[in-house]
């Protein structure tokens, strides 16, 4: 058999797939009231970018923060379009560092495919990504809605309490119920390496398959 080493598959169906039901989940958890708290409210969306950044790959992880935040923005009943383009980049960006992050130090530090030290990096590598958040929403407020420092500075412990919540539900899903290491044994956890190669490998007995058929008896 010949192996095909330069037909490379950027996106499968199974990624396809992934991204776009994450990013509808960012999009539904918009519509689920925020709880107010302090000077601001407490939203659900950062369980979702974290959970897609534990599961899925940095591309597809910016995709479903960036894009899936923006779409409520422009489509949500909450008449909040003006933020759309600050929501693409710092949930865009936010997805991106933290599956970014948590990739590295998993192929690092568990190669024993630990699913407590997992958890544990995907705190670690949330913390970056987090402060980025919350950095983010002060410089927009100061920037793009025009406010005082000192009021911006007012609403940041909504954004510090929000990261941190997020954050928990995501390990909670992934590593304490498990729902990772379930897909895992399932065979459906997105491997997407693993299935680009297992369609090259495809396509290469295909066509060995059809030499055979062809050649002369």
């Amino acid at each position: 058999m010949v192996k095909n080493k330069k037909k490379k598959v950027l996106f499968t169906t199974k990624w396809l797939t992934y991204t776009a039901l994450m990013t509808a989940l960012v999009v539904a958890t918009g519509y689920i009231p925020g709880i107010p708290v302090l000077t601001g409210k407490i939203y659900w969306c950062d369980f979702a970018i974290y959970t897609a950044a534990y599961i899925l790959d940095p591309l597809a992880a910016m995709i479903v923060g960036g894009i899936g935040t923006t779409f409520f923005d422009l489509f949500g009943i909450n008449g909040t379009a003006y933020n759309a383009i600050p929501s693409l980049i710092i949930h865009g960006m936010q997805g991106l560092f933290a599956s970014l992050i948590f990739m590295v130090l998993k192929k690092y530090f568990n190669k024993a495919d630990s699913n407590r030290r997992e958890g544990v990096i995907a705190v670690i590598s949330s913390i970056f990504p987090a402060v980025w958040v919350i950095l983010g929403y002060f410089i927009k407020r100061i920037t793009w809605e025009t406010l005082l420092p000192e009021t911006a500075v007012l609403k940041m412990p909504a954004n510090v309490l929000q990261e941190v919540i997020g954050i928990a539900v995501a390990v909670i899903i992934c590593y304490v119920c498990r729902f990772k290491k379930q897909l895992k044994r399932a065979h459906l956890l997105p491997d997407f390496k693993g299935e680009i190669l297992d369609k090259n490998e495809k396509v290469d007995i295909l066509k060995e398959d059809s030499d055979e058929i062809n050649q002369p008896e």
